[in-house]
């Protein structure tokens, strides 16, 4: 019998082993963030073919661009930046707000993946210069948010071109076709709907509509064929792109969210079949959701069915995707319990709480955070924290970059077109969820429409209105007025 010294011996060997791997991971993803770090930013070149039309650009090199703009200085330039200059000036949010600083880089990061490409990319270094059915889906509704309906429609019109045949690729080259041969993901369709609903008063009235019609009623279909009779989708990859045997919430989430939109945007198209299309989406819809609250929730909503472990993608069963519904509290408090184990010495989140334990912080992952607690004012405090990190850790030109590793350091693609699309939304939900007269809340329209738009799709800002002012109350005696903490205008490169 093994003396109790030995078992000791042996466990202190067993412990060492256990934290030479946590080392070895920790290090190796440092590693790996800093091998595919590829500049402070992207900057148009004024050349042409589209290829030509841009570049990486190192932080020695930020003095060539012409200040603030996202564009090499020269006689090239005039157009682009008049171009950028035009986007900004259209801007409904607040960019002189606690979050302008963060919402005019994001918005340049997303003109710079997107002006006068076939599509937006999601970002500009080779193994990201692809077409994400997700990724162009967030930058169409971003644009939207941002004003530039043009942008928003180009981008859908573009989805119509890529998404053809019987599924939905996991991404796409910019002029169509696949790059590799990696498998579909069912996500994007949903995806697909969710920006066709969020984007359709820009595109109704287009020259775009009979494209992104059929795409719509495509997606839509295929969304459909995806659900079981168990009421649950089949497995798929999902925005983690790895190989999925069980099905996720991030496959799941986003085909739920897709139907619910598909339901309104087809009943607003009215064509032959629109209607019952509708109605059938409108069904299974209302049917998954309630296997999903059966399956995942009863759970605790964990990213894969019949695990434990969560991740980010509870945020897409929230707003700014969808209305909650008769789950928000659960899922709410999914979210606050995952985050906990999901939050990174540096201040940011890794994108699930299984994931390696290399201290690196994903900022797409603490976008979709930021917007999901900017949708309850019970979390908003929370939702500016996040929001807030992602300001401090842009790159040196500005750009939000895809990882930041442990000591602060950008790493990854910058910028990153997800990351950007989604800080524009959390911050647009954010001002839409903010008291009038509070610092953040959206800007009061100077003169009501004329006539009374359609009801909101599920999840958008207009479905979600500002909490109400609290009643007045005796005015306390005067004090000065503090100014507003300023964002620094740039993080570690």
């Amino acid at each position: 019998m093994p003396s109790r010294r030995s078992l000791l011996a042996g466990g202190g060997g067993l412990l060492a082993l256990g934290l030479t791997a946590a080392g070895n991971d920790h290090r190796d993803g440092q590693r790996r963030a800093r091998e595919l770090s590829f500049g402070a930013t992207v900057a148009t070149t004024g050349q042409q073919p589209w290829r030509a039309s841009r570049r990486n650009v190192s932080v020695g090199e930020l003095g060539l661009l012409v200040r603030g703009r996202r564009t090499i200085d020269g006689p090239l330039a005039a157009e682009a930046v008049d171009a950028q200059d035009a986007l900004l000036a259209g801007v409904p949010l607040d960019l002189d707000g606690p979050h302008g600083g963060l919402l005019t880089e994001a918005a340049l990061d997303l003109w710079v993946l997107s002006w006068g490409l076939p599509v937006a990319v999601a970002g500009w270094e080779g193994r990201w210069r692809y077409a994400w059915p997700r990724d162009t889906a967030h930058v169409a509704v971003a644009l939207q948010a941002l004003g530039d309906a043009p942008g928003a429609v180009r981008q859908m019109h573009a989805l119509s071109r890529l998404v053809v045949g019987d599924h939905v690729e996991a991404r796409y080259l910019p002029d169509g076709g696949t790059p590799d041969g990696r498998h579909p993901q069912s996500d994007g369709m949903g995806w697909v709907l969710w920006s066709a609903g969020r984007t359709v008063d820009d595109w109704l009235g287009s020259s775009a509509r009979d494209d992104v019609a059929a795409l719509v009623r495509r997606c839509a279909r295929l969304a459909l064929g995806q659900v079981r009779a168990s009421g649950l989708p089949r497995p798929s990859p999902d925005y983690w792109e790895v190989d999925a045997p069980r099905l996720t919430l991030g496959t799941a989430a986003p085909i739920l969210v897709g139907l619910e939109h598909a339901e309104l945007v087809l009943a607003r198209l009215g064509g032959e079949g629109d209607l019952d299309l509708a109605d059938r989406c409108g069904q299974v819809a209302r049917r998954l959701e309630t296997a999903m609250i059966e399956v995942f929730g009863a759970a605790g909503w964990p990213r894969q069915r019949g695990r434990l472990s969560r991740d980010a993608s509870i945020a897409f069963m929230l707003p700014p995707y969808r209305a909650a519904g008769r789950a928000e509290e659960s899922l709410r408090s999914a979210l606050e319990s995952a985050s906990r184990r999901m939050a990174r010495s540096n201040g940011g989140y890794a994108p699930g709480e299984d994931w390696r334990g290399d201290g690196v912080a994903w900022t797409p992952e603490v976008a979709l955070l930021a917007g999901a607690w900017a949708s309850s004012a019970d979390s908003h405090d929370q939702a500016r924290d996040a929001l807030g990190w992602l300001a401090v850790h842009r790159t040196r030109g500005g750009s939000l970059p895809e990882k930041v590793l442990h000591d602060g350091t950008s790493a990854g693609p910058a910028p990153l077109a997800w990351t950007a699309a989604v800080s524009v939304l959390a911050v647009e939900t954010l001002a839409a969820t903010t008291p009038q007269g509070q610092p953040g809340a959206a800007p009061v329209p100077s003169s009501p429409p004329a006539q009374p738009g359609p009801a909101p799709v599920p999840g958008s800002p207009a479905s979600s209105p500002a909490q109400p002012a609290p009643p007045a109350q005796p005015a306390p005696p005067a004090q000065p007025t503090l100014p507003a903490q300023p964002v620094p205008p740039f993080g570690p490169a």
